[in-house]
């Protein structure tokens, strides 16, 4: 289980607060913290939600 540390939980709550949807966590997918929060900062600063996941129909996931 993944601990989220405070910043990353801010980051989180802002772009939940400014889209009005929660950013999407690839399961499995193994990004680091700020990683994550610059993504995030990213969407924000460009007023462009995150994009959704692509899923390969030959892939078992």
């Amino acid at each position: 289980m993944r601990v989220i540390s405070m910043e990353l939980q801010k980051a989180l709550e802002e772009y939940e607060k400014y889209f009005g949807e929660r950013y999407f966590f690839y399961i499995g997918f193994q990004k680091t913290d700020e990683e994550i929060i610059s993504e995030i900062q990213k969407c924000i600063s460009t007023g462009k939600k995150q994009r959704p996941p692509k899923y390969e129909d030959d892939l078992i996931y």
